[in-house]
């Protein structure tokens, strides 16, 4: 057992108790068993962390990484062997579990690494954040595609995208990854075009909902993301060029959320050439206002948001904690509701609210102490957790 005191929590983040301040039991089998008020829950034998009046969290998610990718020189994907992939990608996982996050979510991989990781994980060999894997990403054959390596399974017809997810689903992932639309970071490729057709995308879902997952839709242009809310992919990731009809189809949907990537447009900006190639930069800046404009006009509508970053293991460790004030920097979204995509809304999204995403009991006893408060000042999440706690290992930064 693990006895948490003197925790600040938040109310939107908190279920079955009113209080501002609180002591929080986790039991053996790292279940929430008690929340009550300061000094009142006596656990003989229970190992004590004091929070001190710290704001506590519940673990965090992450629901667009790809834990393959070391820096922004991505054609280095190409020159790693299947070990040294391997390694990087386990040294990820663990500093995302030091920054708090519980569950991730990989949008797309080589090597089949994460389906390999969760393996690891669950012969306890590793102990690393939940990961929901999607393998290979299944798209048309289109510009840019050899910038990421071997990240992409090419799929030019419904019979091929039905092979692609099936090699997906056999290899140990969980959920599909799909390209709509065209990308930033591929050389020469548009993101605002689309580049799958209805019937391959429908292919797609029909499959991951027959294997008990669903599809991630990359999707940048307005067209590629109305296409993945008709044709039923769970979530659209980036959703740069959103417009009030695909706004509209979100509000009216319970189906398809939208996952916006903040962190990635500061640090294209960030690397002004250091790694990106001319025309990846271009596109960033080209697209800078348009991007924000559109996603901040989704997020004043009322949209249940889903929390991403899809940043490189070295900005990730260089600046702990950028998605969360990148949302207020590169978008306009409002602390509180940061912390709420993060954790509350991403839990929903991912199909997990039943055990994690809010301090409850019964829930899972996922916890996070950060300096401060945090809902008054994102910032305050630029600075490592003081804990995490996570399936019996506590981490002190």
């Amino acid at each position: 057992m693990i006895l948490f005191k003197n925790c600040r929590i938040i109310k939107e983040l908190t279920e079955g108790y009113e209080g501002e301040f609180a002591d929080i039991l986790i039991n053996g089998d790292d279940i929430i068993e008690r929340i009550d008020k300061p000094g009142t829950i006596e656990a003989e034998g229970a190992f004590i962390v004091d929070a001190k009046n710290n704001t506590v969290l519940p673990g965090f998610f992450e629901l667009h990484t790809h834990l393959c990718i070391t820096d922004m020189n991505y054609h280095r994907l190409g020159t790693m062997s299947q070990a040294e992939n391997a390694i990087e990608a386990l040294s990820f996982a663990r500093e995302y579990l030091k920054q708090g996050y519980t569950t991730i979510r990989d949008a797309g991989t080589i090597h089949n690494v994460t389906a390999e990781l969760k393996r690891a994980k669950a012969r306890g060999t590793v102990n690393i954040p939940d990961i929901i894997s999607s393998g290979q990403i299944i798209t048309p054959t289109e510009n840019g595609n050899a910038t990421f390596a071997n990240m992409y399974y090419e799929a030019d017809s419904p019979y091929e995208v039905r092979k692609g997810c099936r090699k997906q689903f056999e290899l140990g992932n969980d959920i599909i990854k799909c390209m709509l639309t065209g990308a930033y970071l591929n050389e020469a490729g548009n993101p605002g075009e689309s580049i799958m057709m209805e019937d391959e995308l429908l292919e797609a879902v029909k499959v991951a909902k027959m294997k008990g997952g669903y599809v991630m839709g990359h999707a940048h242009g307005a067209e590629g993301i109305k296409l993945g809310i008709k044709c039923g992919v769970r979530t659209i990731e980036h959703g740069s060029f959103i417009d009030d009809e695909a706004i509209d189809m979100l509000k009216a949907s319970n189906k398809t959320f939208l996952v916006p990537t903040a962190a990635i447009g500061l640090a294209c900006l960030d690397d002004d050439g250091a790694s990106l190639s001319e025309d990846m930069m271009d596109k960033s800046k080209r697209y800078e206002l348009a991007e924000k404009a559109a996603v901040n006009k989704a997020y004043r509508a009322g949209l249940k948001l889903g929390f991403g970053s899809d940043i490189d293991k070295e900005n990730f460790i260089r600046y702990p904690g950028m998605e969360f004030y990148a949302r207020t920097e590169w978008f306009d979204f409002e602390y509180k509701d940061i912390l709420i995509q993060a954790t509350k809304n991403s839990a929903e999204i991912a199909g997990l609210a039943e055990e994690k995403g809010t301090i409850k009991v019964g829930k899972r006893g996922e916890l996070v102490v950060i300096e401060g408060n945090p809902d008054e000042d994102i910032y305050k999440m630029k600075k490592m957790p003081l804990y995490v706690y996570f399936q019996g290992e506590l981490i002190e930064n």
